[in-house]
């Protein structure tokens, strides 16, 4: 039996989301749909290192951060949502979502936010 994964988003702006939400709304289902495939992956008992770009929209950043875009849609902003996967924990952290324009912000914002956690 594989421990069950949880989703935390207490360390998320929620003014973002929700600016993003308006402005690529297509994008922000995408990404959280593609969320719950990991989700679901892991509750399966997959590794991590198994998953790396296979889906080929997860894909390790840095520091334990994970992304995942969006995918299967044409014509779409290209669009990531940061993640952090604790294992000791089995809790999924989203820590933000963005676009490549802003990926160096967001991510300075991510690496911040995990500090002391996990």
């Amino acid at each position: 039996m594989h421990e069950i994964w949880a989703i935390d988003v207490s360390l998320a702006s929620k003014p973002t989301f929700s600016r993003f939400q308006k402005n690529h709304n297509k994008e922000y289902v995408s990404c959280f749909n593609n969320l719950e495939k990991i989700k679901r992956l892991l509750n399966q008992g997959k590794k991590l290192a198994e998953l790396e770009h296979h889906p080929s929209f997860f894909r390790h950043e840095t520091n334990g951060i994970f992304r995942i875009g969006q995918s299967g849609l044409k014509g779409a902003k290209e669009s990531r949502l940061y993640i952090y996967p604790c294992f000791r924990e089995h809790v999924i952290y989203i820590l933000g979502i963005g676009t490549k324009e802003t990926q160096q912000s967001d991510l300075a914002r991510a690496k911040k936010a995990i500090k002391g956690i996990c």
